[in-house]
């Protein structure tokens, strides 16, 4: 029995197993949920309410630059008006009435139209991009939760494989005790081993349940709500730990990330304002065309409308000569707003830069400490195995055999630690360099 046990103990150690689950993404009704880490994002993505205000401000901004397109349109405008007047004691009383279409356009506005369109069209572009930036920041987020709850589920597997054993060896103690071939003393400390064992254990299901319940709040979903995560395959962490160089993940970086997209961006708009403010200084041309007709009486009101129909065509110039100054300041505020904006794209290349480094050597140290603990795991559990035996023929105590336990426990704590901050470090690398975020599941049959 205690053979079997161990070797269960092994198989779950080196062998990603996966939650129970059923066919299909959602089962529906009972609220339980069958996620993979791709489908925990994509569920987060339709339901988080922020991000649906970013798509909402979306298209906000597309209309916005629809209407600035249609700002170079003519504007008509149509007019009919009738009136009664009469004055004194014996005058008539008077009718009459007007109607009329105007039209207008600005035919030149120092470039002003062109460049709010340009304007427009970028804040548009903005608004897509800021959306995204929200959407990095999510998957950071859902994949620390993600990875949490799956080191909190693996170690409570292993710690009701553990509390087996545990259980075992309590059994062979007590039979030893009855014919006398161990001391009380060892007995009750197997008793107050196995104590703690359930301890862990019951510690164990509370983590896994907290890490459930941060997850579903980062996915935006009803806390009562049943979830089970559908295990990644980890098994290949060599593959996983293939990356490319520093200097190639900075560029990619650089070249993707939402917040460099943003902030050079900005000083295009920035640019932008400049040339809209020099506008001030320039004439605008616009031209009107209209026509109208009208009648005093409804007497012969047809010759009336006839004979009174008028057209007109104009074109005007407006010319700036002197604005106290204001073009002028304002000019020199959107040349400071440039720069301020090109200062924050070198500071924001900056930190990305420093970010993407110190990211991309945590990998590489994570990957180190998690083939270090392994290497450690298989030591203490083939220690442990040994002692097991040892402690079955009555050649060590039970203070030897709980001790190598305890060793391999603190080593098992921490193999499985580093191998989930290792993936997530990887996965948190991927996400700054703009990569899909994927684990193909593995289903494992119970």
């Amino acid at each position: 029995m205690k053979k079997k046990i161990l070797t269960l103990i092994t198989a779950s150690l080196f062998c990603c197993a996966g939650f129970s689950q059923t066919d299909g993404d959602v089962a529906s009704q009972n609220e339980r949920y069958n996620l993979t880490l791709e489908q925990c994002i994509e569920y987060a993505f339709g339901n988080s309410l922020e991000r649906q205000n970013m798509k909402l401000s979306e298209k906000v901004s597309e209309y916005s630059y629809e209407q600035a397109k249609n700002n170079r349109k003519p504007q008509v405008s149509g007019s009919i008006s009738e009136s009664v007047s009469h004055s004194g004691r014996d005058s008539d009383v008077n009718i009459g009435g007007n109607i009329g279409v105007n039209a207008g356009i600005t035919l030149y506005q120092g470039r002003a139209i062109k460049n709010n369109i340009e304007k427009s069209r970028l804040e548009a572009g903005n608004a897509v991009v800021r959306t995204e930036q929200y959407d990095h920041n999510l998957i950071i987020k859902i994949l620390q939760y993600f990875l949490n709850a799956l080191s909190s589920e693996e170690m409570l597997r292993y710690q009701k494989v553990i509390i087996e054993t545990s259980e075992e060896q309590l059994r062979q103690g007590e039979e030893k005790y009855k014919v006398g071939t161990i001391l009380e003393s060892d007995y009750l400390i197997l008793q107050a081993q196995h104590a703690n064992d359930e301890c862990n254990l019951q510690s164990s299901q509370i983590n896994r349940d907290n890490a459930l319940l941060n997850l579903k709040l980062a996915l935006s979903m009803d806390p009562n709500a049943e979830l089970t995560l559908v295990y990644p395959d980890t098994t290949d962490m060599e593959a996983l730990a293939e990356m490319p160089s520093v200097e190639t993940a900075i560029q990619r970086t650089l070249d993707t990330y939402p917040d460099i997209i943003l902030a050079k961006s900005n000083i295009e708009v920035a640019r932008i304002n400049e040339e809209i403010t020099r506008a001030g200084r320039r004439p605008t041309i616009s031209a009107s065309a209209g026509m109208s007709t009208g009648h005093s009486k409804f007497n012969d009101f047809g010759n009336q409308l006839a004979d009174r129909f008028s057209q007109n065509l104009g074109v005007s110039m407006s010319i700036p000569i002197y604005d106290k100054g204001k073009t002028k300041t304002s000019l020199k505020m959107n040349e400071i707003q440039t720069k301020m904006a090109e200062v924050d794209l070198q500071e924001a290349e900056l930190k990305l830069r420093q970010t993407v480094a110190v990211e991309h050597a945590n990998v590489e140290l994570a990957y180190r400490q998690f083939k270090v603990n392994e290497k450690r795991t298989k030591a203490y559990k083939a220690v442990y195995d040994a002692y097991n035996m040892k402690f079955k023929y009555g050649t060590i105590t039970s203070v030897d055999l709980l001790q190598q336990q305890n060793n391999y426990i603190n080593y098992l704590t921490d193999y499985v630690r580093s191998k989930y901050s290792f993936i997530l470090e990887r996965k948190i690398l991927d996400v700054y360099m703009d990569y899909p975020i994927k684990y193909e599941a593995v289903r494992i049959n119970k």
